[in-house]
Parts: C-alpha cells; sequence; structure tokens
C-alpha cells in the first residue's frame, strides 16, 4: 500500500471514530434533555465542541490527502474519494470502500440525531416559553372589565384566580 493511501486510511479511520464520539456525545445530550439535566448537558455540549473541532481538523487532514493522491494519480480538479478507491491497490480499494460506507452510514445517523435532538429542545424551550408567559400574564397588573362593565386595575398582589361573578 503506498504512503499517502496508507495515510487517508489512517485518516479516515481517525474520522470514523470521532464520528462515533459524536454519536455517543448526541445520545448523552438526548438523555440529558429527556432529563431535564442541565449540567449534563452543558458537559455533553462542551464535550461536543471539542470533538467537533477534532472533527474539522481530521477533515481538512483528509482534503489534503485527498488532493495529493488525486494528483499522483492524474486526477483533475476536486478529488473525492470515490475515484480514488477505483485508483487504489485492490485490497486497499476494500477497505476503502468500507470506510466510504461507514462514514457515510454514520453521517446519516449523526444528522438524524442532531434533527431529533433539536426539535427536543425546541420543544422544550417552547413549553418554558408558554409557562412564563403564563405566570407573567398572572401577576403583571392588567385593565380589565369590573363588576359595574368598567375598567379597573388589577392589583400587583393578584392571585391566579379571581373570585368574582
Amino acid at each position: 500500500m503506498a504512503s499517502g493511501m496508507a495515510n487517508l486510511v489512517e485518516v479516515l479511520t481517525a474520522r470514523r471514530a470521532s464520528m462515533e464520539t459524536m454519536r455517543q456525545l448526541l445520545e448523552e445530550e438526548r438523555q440529558s434533555l429527556l432529563a431535564f439535566d442541565t449540567e449534563r448537558l452543558q458537559t455533553a455540549a462542551a464535550r461536543k465542541v471539542e470533538v467537533a473541532a477534532e472533527m474539522e481538523a481530521l477533515d481538512g487532514t483528509c482534503q489534503t490527502l485527498l488532493a495529493q493522491e488525486g494528483s499522483a494519480h492524474g486526477l483533475a480538479g476536486t478529488v473525492t474519494l470515490t475515484p480514488l478507491i477505483a485508483c487504489a491497490p485492490t485490497a486497499t480499494k476494500e477497505e476503502l470502500t468500507a470506510l466510504q460506507e461507514a462514514l457515510v452510514t454514520r453521517a446519516e445517523e449523526l444528522r438524524g440525531m442532531i434533527a431529533d435532538n433539536r426539535r427536543l429542545l425546541e420543544s422544550s424551550l417552547a413549553t418554558v416559553g408558554r409557562s412564563l408567559a403564563f405566570f407573567q400574564s398572572r401577576f403583571t397588573v392588567a385593565e380589565t372589565y369590573g363588576g359595574s362593565g368598567r375598567m379597573v386595575e388589577r392589583t400587583p398582589g393578584a392571585g391566579l384566580l379571581r373570585k368574582e361573578l
């Protein structure tokens, strides 16, 4: 196996491992959201930022290696993994194909998990917003109609229910 292809396999393997770590963190985030555990959620979010930075660095390295290997094999323009797989030796071809399939599958899984967590978080925030709006409307001074049909101002210490008919 050529040195460039070996490096590419190594980087793609590291990328797959980082995606697995991200999958675990997204699952942790989901569990934290369901349990309303903000401390655990903050820890998972901080770790997600670190892993995302690692993934970005691996992507940059991968793009560099793809460009180098593309040039070495006479491929012009922006090179992707698929044309390089066609140029690779048989043993490397099988390894790269398996890595490509694993990365594509994991990326789809991560997108789905991110979308699910986003919906869960948005739903939780909407519920909190509605609760705050309800209590704010109950405890703020507002004008309302009194018994004689005239506008009266509620008192700031009013309860949730008025005992008027």
